[in-house]
């Protein structure tokens, strides 16, 4: 129809109903590259492949798109950062052929300060720009989640030499910074957004202590945050199919 608004994940749509009608068609590949987050890291030497954002997301899009496949390749790197992650975006991205890229990052990038934030938003657009370039496929930014504020009872004793740099960091306020940016960066050049720091700052307003949903009690978010994540991923990117 003239005028009607095409949903920005039309392509993603139209392969998972080719390979849900035809069973020798090209499986669909959903390439999620980020890091500890988006690896699936919990508490202290837990990682949970199967209870990972992602992994949540593909699970409801296959009961939805009955008969299809959809592949999730699992690009997260625990202590990665978006500019770091460069010299994988051939390895671990573009040689998959993707359908779908997320982009995850600002967990480890904040510690870089207000030094940081350009070449952040700077590796995220050269990122976008080569998905573009190099294949069809759709893509979507995530906003970080929120961090450690304080000493909690969460923090295992191997980590705690890390929390005095993660109080650091909450009181500057760069995290909160890097989720801004990253929204401003999405809003201005029409990269749809899931916006994961928002979903947290929903959960401080409704009274949630925020330390009780990080698994390590201070920068993986729990189980559940997961299913929510998965959850909201799955509604953004099938909402107009």
């Amino acid at each position: 129809m003239v005028g009607e608004k095409m949903s920005p994940f039309e392509r993603f749509h139209t392969r998972l109903l080719e390979k849900a009608e035809n069973a020798f068609a090209r499986a669909v590949t959903y390439v999620a590259i980020g890091d500890s987050v988006t690896q699936g890291c919990m508490q202290n030497g837990i990682v949970e492949y199967e209870r990972v954002y992602h992994q949540v997301c593909r699970r409801r899009i296959e009961r939805r798109y009955m008969g299809t496949v959809l592949n999730v390749i699992n690009s997260g790197v625990s202590g990665d950062t978006a500019a770091g992650s460069r010299s994988r975006w051939e390895r671990d991205v573009l040689q998959y052929n993707p359908d779908l890229v997320t982009i995850f990052f600002g967990h480890n990038d904040a510690h870089g300060g207000e030094d940081g934030l350009a070449p952040y938003i700077q590796a995220i657009r050269d990122l976008i720009g080569l998905v573009r370039a190099e294949t069809e496929s759709d893509i979507m930014v995530i906003t970080p989640c929120m961090m450690m504020r304080r000493v909690n009872d969460r923090v295992a004793d191997v980590h705690k030499p890390l929390v005095p740099r993660f109080v650091k960091l909450a009181e500057e306020g760069h995290l909160r910074s890097y989720a801004d940016a990253l929204r401003h960066f999405a809003s201005a050049n029409q990269v749809p957004c899931l916006d994961a720091y928002g979903m947290w700052e929903r959960m401080e307003r409704e009274g949630i202590n925020i330390h009780s949903r990080l698994s390590n009690g201070i920068n993986h978010p729990d189980p559940e945050f997961h299913v929510d994540l998965g959850t909201s991923l799955e509604k953004i990117l099938l909402r107009e199919a």
